[in-house]
């Protein structure tokens, strides 16, 4: 007898959590999701295609030895952040040290040869003014002879200053050569930027125009798109921005200094287009895969949904619709649909389950799912559907 209490109270037990639980779910059925939505519009909109490109370094160098020597220093590695003027490597520079110390000294010995040379012109300057003069005050005191000569010597004395002065400058050049030289064994990084590659351990022995580092810049990078010949080049030109795309990653970013270069290359007629992305926001690298929606200044007539309607999931991209339930309430629809490209004011689509009125959910979408029942808020004063 008491098993049978104890069955028959588990029993009132269950009906009791079962009607609610089923209550609980009726109720969360029954509540509907507040949305606020839009009409979808049939606009008359510039068609823009898709077009693929790459990102590329704004600079990108094979960092270079000027001289050729003995690699004494190359500490740098491959994804250091280097700043201009840092040293990425240095060259066994003491031969040419000692050469600059030898030209020195010889600049000091040419400079002495041109106080000598003014020295000995003052002289002769001074036997020919003498010898000039004795000959006006006593005519015969001093031969013609005499005075031929010591213009012929003051002469001579003038081209062995000029020579001497020559001698000077070109052992000055000589100098700040081989200064210039030493100054060029310390490789040093020309821009801000990555090193991407190195080349060069220490060690080895460079030679003029030998690869230490391959250096790609920091901060702004490029995108780089080939273009059809189809498209207008005018139009492009006249561009100030672009949305430049990383679908991988889901990201658009703003591209300004579009540049087109009018070169169309014969074999697959297309020209190059290029933008600079200056977003710090999200890290780009060259090589990266991109697309950009480009305008074609061509019309054609699209469906137009604003941009925030627009959902994605594993089957691509789809937005809700306002339809009718079984009971005449309104519910959410999913729809599929086509993003062709973006405009001022939305998005152009192709869609086969929408037309033009469709109401459309533009917020509170996020909570939704297939067939949710939804109450409609109304519009604001400078909103109409």
């Amino acid at each position: 007898m008491f098993k049978a209490l104890i069955i028959k109270v588990s029993n009132i037990l269950l009906a009791i959590t079962c009607t609610t639980l089923l209550t609980t779910i009726t109720f969360a059925q029954g509540q509907a999701s507040a949305v606020k939505v839009k009409p979808v519009e049939f606009k008359s909109a510039e068609i823009r295609r898709t077009v693929t490109g790459n990102l590329r370094a704004y600079q990108r160098s094979d960092v270079a030895s000027q001289e050729s020597g003995l690699v004494v220093t190359a500490d740098r590695r491959e994804g250091q952040i280097v700043k201009k003027g840092d040293i990425l490597a240095e060259l066994d520079s003491r031969k040419l040290k000692l050469e600059v110390e030898q030209a020195d000294h010889d600049v000091q010995i040419k400079l002495a040869t041109i106080e000598q040379r003014k020295a000995e012109l003052a002289t002769y300057q001074e036997e020919l003014n003498r010898r000039t003069k004795s000959q006006k005050l006593a005519v015969g005191a001093v031969s013609k002879e005499a005075i031929r000569r010591a213009k012929m010597v003051l002469a001579v004395a003038k081209s062995a200053q000029k020579a001497a002065e020559s001698d000077y400058e070109l052992a000055r050049a000589r100098l700040s050569l081989l200064k210039v030289r030493v100054d060029d064994t310390v490789i040093r990084a020309p821009f801000d930027g990555n090193i991407v590659r190195k080349h060069a351990e220490t060690g080895e022995w460079v030679n003029p125009g030998s690869p230490i580092v391959t250096l790609i810049s920091s901060g702004s990078i490029e995108a780089v798109f080939e273009v059809s010949e189809n498209f207008s080049m005018e139009r492009l030109q006249s561009l100030k921005t672009i949305t430049v795309n990383l679908k991988e990653r889901n990201i658009q970013v703003e591209a300004e200094d579009i540049k087109v270069i009018p070169d169309v290359d014969p074999r697959s007629r297309r020209y190059i287009l290029i933008a600079v992305l200056k977003s710090k926001k999200y890290f780009f690298a060259p090589g990266m895969s991109v697309t950009a929606t480009i305008p074609t200044n061509e019309k054609g007539d699209y469906l137009v949904i604003p941009t925030d309607s627009v959902m994605r999931d594993s089957g691509g991209e789809f937005a809700y619709k306002i339809g009718k339930g079984s009971d005449g309430n309104s519910v959410a629809v999913p729809v599929s649909l086509r993003v062709h490209f973006a405009i001022d004011d939305g998005l152009c689509i192709e869609s086969s389950d929408l037309r033009k009125g469709d109401l459309i959910v533009v917020e509170g979408n996020e909570r939704l799912r297939p067939m949710s029942p939804v109450t409609i808020l109304k519009a604001d004063k400078n909103e109409s559907y």
